[in-house]
């Protein structure tokens, strides 16, 4: 993996607490990403993006814990917010030099000559998700603005439904305004989201989509209701060496898998 002109991971749905004593599902999520961490740093990324569901409650104190806990990571990370999440409380811990607004937090940033944009999808209060207007221009823009910039996009929530109908129940409201923009854009080359916690890869037109499993607990692929699956916390890593992206998952009970290259995966059809 030494060859690789850019290194990423995408980890999603940490779901910290405030109280390290609570569990979540049984869950105790700060030991899961404590053991994460030292498998994310051994693997030399450029950097992190963390997609949303930093946290389980919505608390101050379950930031500054997410802020403590993260201290060991060894490359920078990029935070963005989903339903779980608080933005007026993210802003205290992690931006306490800005006003803590409920504004959508946004970000974009290069890297290695390709650009990388954060995406807001979370309506307070909600289980589901949606893109602002405001939010659409503001992509429409940037890819506009950078055209020979291979680019990724990050948002929580999943916009393509995955066929699960409680999670496609509480998934992007509005995908088609989103992925019309996308389709403009050629130099998109993908979209990762979690929320769903579970890994999913698809090829939607020319764009790899893909979910990431949770760095906390897993539901079920299977099951058209919820239900907690027996299945280990990961994150995806993801490599670029030229124009090729190279995928593996990450599972913390030591699996590494590898995920086919975009012309050898399924193309995604909406029913």
């Amino acid at each position: 993996m030494a060859d690789a002109d850019l290194r990423f991971i995408h980890v999603s749905d940490l779901h910290i607490l405030g109280d390290g004593e609570r569990r979540q599902h049984g869950v105790d999520t700060g030991a899961v990403l404590r053991q994460a961490i030292p498998m994310i740093n051994r693997l030399r990324p450029d950097f992190v993006v963390a997609g949303g569901d930093l946290v389980g409650d919505e608390s101050v104190e379950s930031y500054r814990r997410l802020q403590a806990l993260l201290q060991p990571l060894e490359a920078p990370i990029h935070l963005g917010m989903g339903n779980h999440d608080s933005r007026g409380a993210f802003r205290r811990v992690f931006q306490p030099k800005a006003p803590a607004t409920a504004d959508p937090v946004c970000e974009a940033f290069e890297q290695g000559g390709m650009r990388f944009l954060l995406l807001d999808s979370m309506l307070p209060g909600k289980e589901e998700g949606r893109l602002s207007p405001e939010q659409l221009d503001w992509l429409e823009a940037e890819l506009a603005d950078h055209p020979a910039r291979p680019t990724w996009v990050f948002l929580h929530h999943q916009p393509l439904p995955i066929y699960i109908r409680w999670l496609d129940r509480i998934g992007l409201q509005n995908p088609d305004p989103f992925l019309a923009i996308l389709a403009r854009h050629p130099q998109v080359q993908g979209v990762a989201y979690g929320h769903v916690h579970q890994a999913r890869c698809w090829r939607h037109g020319k764009i790899l989509f893909v979910g990431t499993p949770a760095l906390a607990f897993q539901f079920s692929a299977i099951n058209q209701e919820m239900e907690i699956a027996q299945e280990s916390p990961g994150f995806r890593l993801v490599e670029v060496v030229g124009r090729d992206t190279r995928q593996w998952l990450h599972y913390l009970d030591g699996r590494v898998v590898p995920e086919p290259q975009l012309k050898a995966l399924p193309v995604y059809v909406r029913g």
